[in-house]
C-alpha cells in the first residue's frame, strides 16, 4: 500500500501584522505542546529564513488519516502563536515590505553557512515564499518510471494546481535554486542514486518533483502554501493521478 505526507510551510506574523523572524522562540514553545499531546517533536521544524515554521505528517496509509494530522499539527501550532502573541500567514508569496527583518534560523549550521554565501537577492528569493510538499511512497522501478514522466508539461499542470500568485512564487524559488525544476530522463535507479550523491545528498536536489532515499517516496514541491486542507487533499490526488498513470 501506498503511504501519503506532507509538509508545510507558513509565515510567522506578529501583532503589526509584520512578518517576524520568531521561529527561535515559537519552535520551542510547539515542541513543548507537541510533548503534551503525545505527538514526536519532529513533526514541526523550521526553514531556512526564520520567519517560517513548517509541519510535517507522519507517513499516512488513508487520506482521511492525512487530513485528521493536518488538523492535528494545526491546532499545535495554533497554540503556541496564541500563547506568544503570534499568528499565521499562509500565502505562498508575500512582500518584501511585508517582512520585519531577513534572519536565518538560529538551529541549523549548514543553514547558517547557504545564508551567510548566497547574495542578498537569493536570501530574499529563499525567504518570501512558502509551500506545501507531498510525498507519496514509490518502489525504486516506480521512481524512475515518475521522476521521468515528470517532464515540462506535467509539472507545469501540477504547478497550476497549486498556484495562487500567478507564478510569482515558483520564478522566486528559480532564482534560489538556480534551476528550472525539471529532473533529468534517469535510465536506472542506480544512476539515479549516482545523481543525488554527486549533488551532495537528497538535500542538495532542487527539482520540483524528486526521489528522497531517506523516505522512500516521491517528492513534489510545487504547490503553493495554502490554510486549506481540502485542498492539500487534491494536490495529493493530482500527484497519485501522475504516479498511477
Amino acid at each position: 500500500m501506498r503511504t501519503y505526507g506532507i509538509e508545510r510551510e507558513r509565515f510567522i506574523v506578529d501583532s503589526f501584522k509584520k512578518v517576524t523572524p520568531s521561529i527561535g522562540i515559537l519552535l520551542p514553545k510547539v515542541h513543548e505542546i507537541a510533548r503534551k499531546n503525545n505527538l514526536p517533536e519532529d513533526l514541526f521544524s523550521y526553514e531556512l529564513f526564520a520567519g517560517q515554521i513548517e509541519d510535517r505528517t507522519l507517513p499516512c496509509l488513508h487520506l482521511k488519516d492525512l487530513r485528521k494530522a493536518l488538523c492535528q499539527n494545526e491546532q499545535i501550532i495554533l497554540e503556541a502563536g496564541r500563547e506568544l502573541d503570534l499568528s499565521f500567514d499562509y500565502s505562498e508569496i508575500v512582500e518584501e515590505k511585508r517582512v520585519s527583518c531577513f534572519k536565518v534560523n538560529p538551529f541549523n549550521l549548514r543553514h547558517k553557512k547557504i545564508w551567510e554565501e548566497i547574495s542578498s537577492k537569493k536570501r530574499i528569493a529563499a525567504s518570501v515564499v512558502a509551500g506545501v510538499h507531498v510525498h507519496i511512497s514509490v518502489d525504486q522501478e516506480k521512481a524512475i518510471e515518475v521522476l521521468n514522466s515528470c517532464r515540462e508539461d506535467v509539472v507545469n499542470k501540477l504547478i497550476s494546481i497549486g498556484d495562487h500568485s500567478s507564478m510569482k512564487r515558483i520564478n522566486a524559488y528559480k532564482v534560489m535554486a538556480e534551476t528550472k525544476g525539471i529532473p533529468p530522463i534517469f535510465s536506472s535507479f542506480s544512476e539515479l542514486m549516482e545523481y543525488i550523491n554527486k549533488k551532495g545528498g537528497e538535500r542538495n536536489v532542487w527539482d520540483l518533483v524528486r526521489y528522497k532515499p531517506s523516505t522512500k517516496t516521491i517528492e513534489f514541491r510545487m504547490f503553493g502554501s495554502t490554510e486549506n486542507v481540502e485542498e492539500i487533499i487534491g494536490y495529493v490526488k493530482a500527484c497519485l493521478d501522475i504516479i498511477e498513470s
